[in-house]
């Protein structure tokens, strides 16, 4: 039954996998972001932080709860005939018995219990800011790795167009030397330009295979036969706020400097904690079990196990305890937690100093970017009219075949250097978006 079961499946596989492969589609940038998120091993890793900080909360609640324990120990009981007025002597005055039971400790007074709570509870929401964190951190490496490879591929099909145009340009230089209309000059030139042109196009296809590879390791996969969509987009995004409002909204938002902001929370707190690691703490104790007050030596086992011997028992009392002399810890232990919160304040202040000059930086980038594409536009118009011009020129005898070169490599150049602005404004962006804590579909105009 099993083997028909197994076969039948295979057969449906193999109907509809041709299918299912066919209609695959490519990923687009949001697809990429979506798929890094979900398989990336450090999304795993902070999810574990999060159990962790929710064990550890768990754990601080404890000492409110009633503790109990299961134990045997040796006890001490006055002899009848003794005196319980004066010095006694144990084993003289005393008789060693012995307890077992359950013990239970319930905390009365401890100002510290509510402190570590809070801690704790200040901890798992530095966890899930972390996560925050470092998921922006494998989207932008995401969104940045899919931007260069989408570049690289544009890189390797302009220089294969210019290489194909070299091509050409070198059968009909050979052509035009067997018919006598170009020297031998022109024919040797043209091959070294083919040669350097192909040379251009392989270097750009390894590019490509490259930046293909880092795109599938910021996606957390490695299977090669993934296919990527072009980044389409009419025109680029601006920004709808000026640097004075997205530093305002960095502070409310910026990942860092919210978990700077938690950590010194924390810090606050344990100094609180150290400050009163000196004060009285109060504990209700009891004991439910039994008691052998007349334990016979350990080679008369057989009457210390006899069930005559033990009765049962209960106590009960409360406990007080202060430290009175503990050589300078507390002192050495509150000094230190007020330097780590100081340097909370100092890393929360350079964090601070750290955004505004990102933030700084990525708006002028994006607006020298935006002024340059809009240069490299005229520049490929003016550079198309003048190849148009120059291969007239050529085709008529009159030009010389350097300037037709010329013409075609300022044209390609143009196209590589708006290509390359347009990403690299695209990953100023993502950047951008990181630092300051939001999406970029928020801070960009609509």
């Amino acid at each position: 039954m099993n083997v028909r079961l197994l076969s039948f499946a295979g057969v449906v596989l193999l109907l509809y996998a041709g299918p299912l492969h066919s209609e695959s589609r490519k990923l687009t940038r949001d697809d990429c972001v979506a798929i890094a998120l979900e398989n990336h091993p450090t999304v795993m890793v902070l999810a574990q932080e999060q159990k962790k900080a929710a064990a550890n909360y768990r754990l601080s609640k404890a000492p409110d709860r009633i503790q109990v324990n299961g134990e045997v120990k040796t006890a001490e009981y006055l002899k009848p005939e003794s005196s319980s007025s004066g010095f006694n002597v144990p084993g003289r005055d005393t008789t060693i018995g012995i307890f077992a039971g359950a013990s239970a400790v319930y905390n009365l007074i401890d100002p510290n219990v509510s402190r570590k709570q809070q801690a704790a509870k200040l901890a798992i929401d530095m966890a899930r800011m972390n996560e925050i964190k470092e998921r922006s951190a494998i989207v932008l490496n995401a969104k940045a790795a899919y931007y260069a490879y989408n570049m690289a591929v544009e890189n390797a099909k302009l220089r294969e167009k210019l290489r194909d145009k070299y091509r050409l340009k070198l059968d009909t230089t050979t052509i035009l030397f067997r018919n006598g209309q170009r020297p031998i000059l022109d024919v040797t030139k043209a091959d070294v330009d083919l040669a350097s042109a192909t040379l251009e196009y392989e270097k750009a296809k390894n590019q490509e295979s490259l930046a293909r590879t880092e795109l599938l390791a910021a996606l957390g996969v490695m299977d090669e036969e993934i296919e990527v969509a072009p980044f389409a987009a009419e025109e680029l995004p601006s920004l709808r706020f000026g640097f004075g409002e997205l530093y305002k909204l960095a502070e409310g938002h910026h990942p860092e400097l919210r978990i700077a902001r938690l950590n010194r929370e924390v810090q606050r707190i344990n100094i609180e904690v150290e400050r009163s690691a000196g004060s009285l703490r109060v504990d209700l104790m009891a004991s439910l079990g039994f008691e052998n007050k007349n334990l016979a030596g350990l080679g008369e086992m057989q009457e210390n196990v006899k069930g005559s011997n033990w009765e049962p028992t209960f106590h009960a009392g409360i406990q007080a305890r202060v430290p009175i002399y503990t050589g300078g810890a507390i002192t050495a232990r509150v000094n230190a937690a007020e330097a780590e919160y100081n340097k909370s304040i100092y890393g929360e202040k350079q964090i601070l100093l750290g955004v505004k000059a990102l933030l700084r930086n990525y708006v002028q980038g994006m607006e020298e970017i935006k002024k340059q594409i809009e240069l490299s536009r005229l520049m490929k118009i003016n550079a198309e009219k003048h190849l148009t011009l120059a291969q007239k020129s050529y085709d008529a005898g009159v030009g010389s075949q350097l300037s037709l070169q010329d013409a075609e490599a300022a044209v390609l150049d143009a196209e590589l250097f708006s290509v390359r602005a347009r990403y690299e404004y695209l990953t100023i962006l993502a950047r951008l978006s990181k630092t300051v804590g939001i999406e970029e579909d928020y801070l960009c105009q609509k």
